[in-house]
């Protein structure tokens, strides 16, 4: 009787350690944040920068919940004599070694070269793994692009937003140049950032050479020229694969079944033989009677069926290689009026014809707001009845109206279902060219 008493005494201290472990847990999160909002509001009172009251509050309500903080937004101040600096909030996390943080969004923050510098260092320590990073109308040079690029290389970042900065074809092609060894990227915008036909074989390289599936080009100056440069190689990659697919489709369909023999086969063996292998062939096999006849008994119930392991599914790093899913390439000029003249957008919409019929990956395409003529329309919805004939799934196509109404009706019922883009950037609204 002593000894279950004692039993009972154990367990309940066992429960108390656990609960009070828990406790404390909780009070460290609570700890942990409430030193975070300190060191933001010391560094920025250091550095003579406005403390923005969003990211303080954001902060004390997770405080107060005693949840950790992933999420972290700056913006300019109230007026000029209230600069926000992003050096403050990098400091802040540095100092309490904060590495909680996954999304990083700077929006209409001017940020200088030094700034980027000091971004770019933050993202090469291994410590603070970034998976999202949105630096919007920031007036981001070419030459601090290149800085930006070369941080990526052994970084986890899947997801990076460069919109509305006028770096151009130089720096385009010094981010290129830093992602060309990333593997994790998987979405790249830069819409707005004056990129010309000059960038598109760098952003093909990139395509072709990396992880990522989901490109943002919209309001650049590519026209059919760099569209073209842009996505041959993916379109031929597409072909490719369709004849690979193909081949092994016609070669599965032609080959005999294995666990049959040929009749020619049965006739060349002896009656006994023949009589032996058709008795092999109809009867159950030895391994499914033993199955049945000696099964051990576990001694456990019928209805009680086997806990499922905790082990959770390993996931997949993202697939390297020319297979795109999204492209947004709205107001970049595709029209009769760059080099090639009245072809020219016949040409890069049949282009895109061969990576609508072949890629089986492909999801989304945004070509609104170019001039693509009745002729490139013709192409895109051929392209689209291909693939339907072919059984891939369908994909959401986004054109300009302006072309016949019935091939403009017929692409709206093949490939709808691309809703339109969210509000645009205040103050930022995109030069239309048609």
């Amino acid at each position: 009787m002593p000894a279950a008493q004692k039993k009972v005494k154990v367990g309940r201290g066992i429960k108390k350690s656990a609960a009070k472990k828990g406790l404390n847990g909780l009070q460290t999160i609570s700890a942990m944040m409430k030193n975070l909002r300190l060191q933001y509001e010391a560094k920025c009172k250091d550095e003579k920068s406005y403390p923005l009251p969003a990211v303080k509050n954001s902060i004390r309500e997770h405080e107060e919940r005693s949840q950790l903080l992933v999420k972290f937004t700056l913006y300019s101040g109230p007026c000029e004599d209230c600069p926000v600096k992003i050096s403050s909030l990098l400091s802040a996390l540095r100092s309490t070694r904060y590495v909680h943080i996954k999304e990083l969004y700077v929006w209409d923050l001017p940020l200088k070269h030094e700034d980027i510098a000091n971004l770019a260092l933050f993202l090469e320590n291994g410590t603070y793994r970034i998976q999202y990073l949105e630096l919007m109308d920031c007036s981001i040079e070419s030459y601090a692009v290149q800085r930006l690029g070369r941080s990526f290389l052994l970084n986890c970042i899947t997801g990076l937003l460069l919109d509305y900065n006028q770096f151009g074809d130089e720096g385009c092609e010094g981010l290129c140049r830093g992602l060309k060894n990333n593997k994790t990227l998987q979405r790249l915008s830069l819409n707005y950032c004056n990129l010309s036909p000059i960038s598109g074989k760098v952003l093909g390289d990139l395509l072709t050479q990396t992880a990522v599936c989901d490109i943002y080009l919209d309001g650049n100056h590519l026209e059919c020229e760099g569209v073209i440069e842009m996505i041959k190689l993916l379109a031929d990659k597409a072909e490719m694969e369709a004849i690979k697919r193909a081949e092994k489709k016609e070669q599965h369909s032609n080959d005999p079944p294995t666990s049959v023999k040929p009749m020619s086969a049965i006739s060349q063996m002896s009656v006994t033989d023949a009589a032996i292998h058709v008795s092999q062939a109809t009867e159950p096999s030895e391994n499914f009677s033993d199955a049945i006849t000696h099964e051990k008994p576990t001694g456990k119930k019928k209805g009680k069926r086997k806990k499922k392991s905790g082990k959770k599914k390993v996931k997949q790093p993202p697939k390297v290689g020319p297979w795109v899913e999204k492209i947004h390439i709205a107001n970049n000029g595709i029209d009769a009026h760059g080099p090639g003249s009245n072809l020219a957008p016949v040409m890069c919409m049949r282009l895109f014809r061969k990576l609508i019929t072949h890629s089986d990956c492909l999801k989304e395409i945004d070509v609104e707001q170019n001039l693509i003529g009745d002729l490139g329309g013709r192409e895109l919805l051929e392209a689209l009845m291909d693939r339907k004939e072919a059984k891939l799934s369908s994909i959401k196509l986004r054109t300009t109206h302006r072309m016949n109404s019935a091939t403009f009706a017929n692409l709206v019922k093949l490939g709808g279902g691309l809703k339109k883009k969210g509000k645009k950037k205040r103050g930022k609204p995109g030069k239309k060219r048609i």
